[in-house]
């Protein structure tokens, strides 16, 4: 048993010594890419849009006033907290995935009513993604986008809309 056990740590060991390099520069690349890709959509829910000036008013949980021109997003409760005060997703900007589509806006509004993981998009936005205001709903991806960050993807022609 013994002498099975050293010849495999043997086996593994030139194994290991006689392997090949991996290229850094293209696993590195391929790493960042995937982990901007995870980072930049680390949510699912639902886009809705919504009228600022009919909806809940012209002047966001956030503080600034929108129209439907704005390209701003209501957060679900959820995520966006105590309703009473600002919260910390206030003036961030998200990027935001529907199909092959995407577009870039940022967080002035809560929607209490939307569950978790989803956005209420003003007409502007939501026109970015989805031509169809009759849909009424469709499924998104989104993330907190950073400006020259590593979510910015050369190889996505639709990849921000702004």
């Amino acid at each position: 048993m013994k002498c099975q056990l050293l010849i495999c740590l043997v086996a593994l060991l030139i194994t290991i010594a006689s392997a090949k390099p991996v290229k850094r520069g293209l696993l590195g690349n391929t790493v960042n890419h995937a982990v901007g890709a995870i980072n930049r959509l680390l949510f699912h829910g639902i886009g809705t849009f919504f009228d600022p000036v009919r909806e809940g008013g012209a002047q966001g949980a956030c503080g600034p006033y929108a129209d439907v021109d704005s390209q701003i997003v209501a957060m679900n409760g959820d995520q966006y907290g105590d309703m009473s005060r600002k919260s910390s997703w206030c003036g961030k900007k998200v990027k935001i995935c529907y199909e092959k589509k995407c577009t870039v806006a940022t967080v002035t509004d809560a929607c209490p009513t939307c569950d978790h993981g989803c956005l209420d998009l003003t007409p502007a936005v939501w026109g970015q993604l989805e031509s169809d205001a009759n849909k009424g709903i469709i499924p998104i991806s989104w993330g907190e986008y950073h400006e020259g960050g590593s979510d910015s993807d050369d190889d996505d022609e639709d990849d921000e809309r702004t």
